[in-house]
């Protein structure tokens, strides 16, 4: 059972949707063939205050868990 988080800037959804950038992340995860479909997590957290090198880039960060003690 997978969890994708992704950490990402509130203008990233400016970018790609949120269903797009979900979707992509399940698509890579579920083509390793690694995992059975229903198992796939993925979510987004939005962040609207932040700095980067005291800025306001862009960024997007893909966190993957996977729960000790699990197998196929």
């Amino acid at each position: 059972m997978p969890h994708f988080i992704l950490d990402c800037s509130e203008q990233i959804i400016q970018l790609k949707s949120p269903e797009e950038i979900i979707q992509k992340v399940y698509d890579a995860s579920d083509s390793t063939g690694l995992f059975a479909k229903g198992d796939i997590k993925v979510r987004i957290n939005l962040f609207k205050h932040y700095t980067i090198g005291n800025t306001q880039d862009h960024f997007i960060h893909v966190f993957g868990n996977i729960m000790e003690g699990r197998n196929d």
